[in-house]
């Protein structure tokens, strides 16, 4: 389906970032047209930073972490990993269905192939923009970066960019970092060790799952009564922050939060559930994709990792284990948090 690529400046900031900035940059929040997870258009928003008083070095497309309040979309805030590269690059940063314009919406969240759609038509729909501006880069080449959600979007995106748009945009290098590339083994893994670190994702992941594939799941199948008062008080409304929410939530037990049908994988309703986690699992257990990437990847992940477990990397270098545009970083580098600096920094070095 042919889709119009508009865009439309809402407004435009210049000014010192105090995270690390050493360079002015003009914020522009961008309207482009997309498509929702049933092919239908629809405007989604994002920003575009451009550094203001040197060359830029390139393009970098970067879909965001897990955020869970509308505050934390991009088009209203600066991401953390975004910060690192503001002042070299431009940055694309897309806030997603569910955020920003569509914050009425359910995020369809870890629905990879849909994100990656919304983050190329972003791409697509910055460029006449980009081309005004005489950025003296070229605008057919970026780098595609992310961690955590949007490590495995990362991927996604430079898969269909490979498999759709190899004529239009050249990807020279892919950076994804602690990325639930199976999703499925996430939840799994929840399961086996009775852990969430983040009890939030449990929400998201239930009814953005359901709204992906339309699976018309009954929330009190897999919500306990504590789970649902929490989604309702921190979640719904998308006013809480991560960091918020996770402090008013502190018990990790998954089973203080999902009922025992939820945790029982021969449900029919968490059969049904686990089957949209498979979809949207770019690898699912020794199972791979047709696709065999061709720009250089580094994939870096922490083997302490608590919030996504190493096993998502793991099999993904099962699937690709000897290409050599693929780089491997799997070391203790402590906890999904700790190890996303690690990550953000480890990628500027490599770019200067």
């Amino acid at each position: 389906m042919k889709r119009l690529f508009l865009f439309v400046f809402l407004g435009c900031a210049v000014g010192l970032c105090a995270f690390a900035s050493k360079t002015p940059i003009q914020e522009h929040v961008l309207l482009y047209s997309s498509v929702d997870q049933h092919g239908d258009s629809l405007t989604l928003s994002g920003k575009v930073c451009i550094p203001s008083d040197k060359p830029a070095k390139g393009i970098m497309l970067i879909p965001h972490y897990t955020i869970s309040s509308n505050d934390e979309a991009p088009s209203n805030k600066l991401t953390t990993d975004a910060k690192y590269f503001q002042d070299d690059y431009v940055l694309l940063l897309p806030d997603f269905i569910g955020y920003g314009v569509t914050r009425e919406r359910v995020h369809p969240y870890l629905h990879g192939e849909l994100t990656a759609r919304n983050c190329v038509d972003m791409y697509m729909s910055a460029l006449p923009m980009l081309d005004s501006m005489a950025l003296n880069i070229p605008l057919d080449s970026i780098y595609v970066f992310g961690f955590s959600q949007g490590g495995a979007t990362a991927l996604w995106t430079l898969k269909l960019i490979e498999e759709e748009y190899a004529d239009k945009i050249h990807v020279i290098k892919c950076f994804a970092g602690g990325g639930p590339y199976d999703v499925a083994a996430t939840y799994d893994h929840a399961l086996a060790t009775n852990y969430v670190f983040l009890p939030l994702v449990i929400p998201m992941l239930v009814l953005g799952t359901d709204a992906a594939y339309d699976l018309n799941l009954n929330r009190s199948d897999f919500f306990t009564p504590k789970m649902e008062k929490a989604y309702k008080k921190y979640i719904e409304d998308k006013k809480h922050g991560i960091t918020s929410i996770y402090f008013s939530l502190p018990n990790h037990k998954v089973s203080h939060w999902l009922t025992k049908q939820a945790m029982d994988k021969s449900c029919p309703q968490t059969q049904k559930l686990y089957e949209g986690l498979v979809r949207s699992s770019l690898v699912y257990d020794t199972k791979c994709p047709s696709w065999t990437p061709q720009a250089p990847i580094y994939v870096f992940h922490s083997t302490k990792d608590n919030v996504v477990t190493i096993q998502c990397a793991e099999h993904l270098r099962r699937c690709y284990p000897d290409l050599p545009n693929i780089t491997y970083d799997f070391g203790d580098y402590g906890s999904h948090m700790k190890a996303s600096y690690i990550f953000y920094r480890r990628v500027r070095d490599m770019l200067e």
